[in-house]
């Protein structure tokens, strides 16, 4: 493991003090999980909770920083923005240890405020417990304000300025941005408000503010399901195989809601009695549409389901529509990754304390809940659903638009000001990245954001799912040599231009 070196530390002593009436500070300190063969420093940003009030709480970001494979890097690191809101980036950090934006330039990751590892945290424990006895998340919400947390300074400015500051404790002229998801959302915000010390960024599965997420995300899942069924149809092989494909799934839903079947249900840890709903399915199949490897297969799982004759047939149909299986692994040729860093009893002893660090619930609803929920029509997303979507599916696509709104009576914070529904306008040079299977950040997000990017590229992978840079691959090697060379045409003749559907 490597060491910060006294270059590094003289650096950070000859921080300026911020305009903010505040200096970040940054720790170095033991990693928050098992690091031992991992190649990784860690340590703590230490940034008021209240920028407006600097002398009051304080918020302890945890950092981890993956040296450069090259041992002379370049001097302008990136830095990784995870999704969520509330995912968290450093339990990616066994993950890139061999990412390909490692490979010149050292990778930081960084648990924004509120997720993983970092104090104080948002993760609502309660929400997690399925046989809590309570209101979880208005539990959760009154368990944080008891604690002193300002809920109102959990959202993408404040983290925005988070990263700038992780820039200037660390003492970086330049950074280079990666986000997925909505970390894409944050990367732009940094972007917008904080633009000096970034050199390149990379955005993957773009979620722009601009766009109102619960009025356009029913019309972007009818399309993503939509697409499936049109590859499938235009492939002679699919078609031939399963040539009511659509109608098959339109009538899971409907019997599978009406009468749903009861099975014993293996899910490797337990054996337990399943009652499957058609809307499982549709969460399903929404959810699967995220992976990319998984998608050849689910053509396959829905027919199962649509034919299931046993048990049998239910469990393998219904763990398909899950992406438990690939085309590799059906055939038995899959082989498992390295273990977890997370699968340790000092990563169990923390969640034993706060729940589950790869999601933070409380961090999400305060988002959401102050700069996107505001800015949405729940009664136009009903009337998008009544005029586009198929009987079958228009209960569990009000449920999926109503929740997140309903949820804000719950989870009060105040609604951020107009800036936060608007299109970011930058000459950074960006690239960014799309899937055309993905169902919640389809290609026309990307589009939109490209609008106001004058030195953007955009690639869409028109198989590709959600976060195709996670992996090592085509996407991968895109944004690596985009980060080499920001202002270079991308060579994008690696993105697969065709899709090999499972037929058994």
């Amino acid at each position: 493991m490597r060491v910060f070196t006294l270059s590094v530390l003289l650096l950070l002593m000859a921080v300026p003090a911020a305009a903010h009436g505040y200096q970040p500070v940054f720790e170095p300190g033991d990693c928050p999980f098992p690091a031992s063969g991992l190649d990784v420093s860690c340590g703590t940003l230490i940034v008021p909770e209240d920028r407006d009030n600097p002398d009051d709480a304080q918020v302890e970001l945890a950092v981890a920083i993956i040296p450069a494979a090259n041992d002379s890097p370049e001097p302008d690191p990136i830095i990784y923005l995870e999704g969520g809101p509330g995912g968290s980036g450093l339990y990616a950090a066994q993950d890139f240890q061999t990412h390909p934006l490692r490979q010149n330039r050292d990778l930081i990751l960084l648990d924004q405020r509120g997720t993983g590892f970092s104090v104080p945290s948002l993760n609502c424990f309660e929400m997690e417990d399925f046989e809590y006895d309570g209101d979880p998340l208005a539990d959760c919400f009154d368990r944080l304000l008891n604690d002193g947390v300002d809920l109102d300074q959990y959202n993408s400015a404040d983290s925005a300025a988070d990263v700038n500051d992780l820039r200037i404790a660390l003492g970086y002229d330049q950074v280079n941005l990666w986000g997925i998801s909505y970390g894409t959302r944050l990367a732009l915000t940094v972007m917008r408000d904080h633009p000096d010390g970034l050199r390149a960024v990379v955005i993957d599965s773009v979620f722009p503010p601009e766009v109102n997420s619960v009025e356009s995300g029913v019309n972007d899942t009818l399309n993503a399901f939509g697409y499936l069924f049109e590859q499938c149809a235009a492939d002679s092989t699919c078609s031939s195989a399963y040539p009511n494909l659509e109608q098959d799934f339109l009538d899971v839903i409907d019997g599978f809601n009406n009468n749903p079947p009861v099975f014993e249900y293996d899910d490797g840890f337990e054996v337990y009695e399943l009652e499957l709903y058609g809307d499982d399915i549709a969460g399903a199949l929404f959810q699967t549409l995220y992976n990319s490897t998984a998608i050849p297969m689910l053509p396959l799982g829905i027919t199962l389901l649509a034919t299931a004759q046993d048990e049998f047939d239910l469990q393998d149909g219904y763990d398909i529509m899950q992406g438990f299986y690939t085309p590799e692994s059906w055939n038995g040729e899959f082989e498992d990754g390295p273990e977890s860093v997370f699968e340790s009893d000092q990563v169990f002893d923390y969640i034993d304390q706060v729940g589950d660090i790869s999601d933070s619930e409380g961090m999400y609803s305060s988002v959401e809940c102050a700069e996107e929920i505001p800015f949405n029509d729940l009664d136009a997303a009903f009337d998008v659903a009544d005029a586009n979507a198929p009987e079958e599916l228009l209960e569990w696509l009000y449920i999926s638009a109503e929740t997140p709104v309903f949820d804000c009576d719950i989870w009060f914070v105040e609604p951020l000001p107009g800036v936060e529904n608007e299109r970011v306008q930058s000459d950074i040079p960006t690239l960014l990245i799309s899937g055309g299977f993905d169902p919640v950040t389809p290609p026309s997000y990307g589009d939109s954001a490209l609008e106001g990017l004058s030195n953007g590229q955009h690639v869409v992978f028109p198989f590709g799912g959600h976060s195709e840079t996670g992996t090592e691959g085509c996407a991968a090697d895109l944004a690596a040599a985009f980060v080499d060379e920001p202002g270079a045409a991308v060579d994008a003749s690696c993105v697969p231009q065709t899709i090999d559907f499972y037929v058994e």
